[in-house]
């Protein structure tokens, strides 16, 4: 069999795509087959403005459930950390403060520092003359 011309084939292929646009065309009123929405770009203003209303939104269903966020949960292990005095801390309380020390240091946190904050906050939470009874952790 002989192979057609080059302007033969380009005649042809063009008859052929008439006949697809004139006979087969999509329905410009069917159904929307799209399984994800489109990720077009938006305006940074308009991003962190939805960003905005999920973060309120998250944190009012928090408020209605009573549940505390993870930052809330950490500011009162804190709270109970400068509070304490050595003799009432267990065992595993000391490992579990170990633990956070060495947590922040891994985070690249000066130590000194750290006890320095944890010392700041407990003149900050214990009165004076509670100070001066206790022997403190920090």
């Amino acid at each position: 069999m002989k192979l057609p011309k080059r302007d033969d084939v380009d005649r042809i292929v063009d008859q052929i795509d008439v006949t697809r646009i004139a006979e087969h065309f999509r329905n410009p009123d069917r159904p929307d087959a799209r399984f994800a929405r489109s990720r077009g770009r938006q305006d940074p203003k308009i991003r962190r403005a939805k960003g905005r209303v999920r973060t309120a939104h998250y944190r009012n269903r928090l408020d209605q459930a009573k549940r505390p966020s993870t930052y809330q949960i950490g500011m009162a292990l804190v709270i109970s950390l400068v509070t304490a005095d050595s003799e009432s801390m267990s065992r595993s309380d000391w490992n579990l403060v170990g633990r956070a020390l060495a947590d922040l240091q891994s985070r690249g946190f000066d130590l000194l520092e750290v006890k320095g904050s944890l010392r700041k906050l407990r003149n900050r939470m214990v009165d004076p003359a509670d100070r001066r009874n206790s022997s403190p952790v920090f």
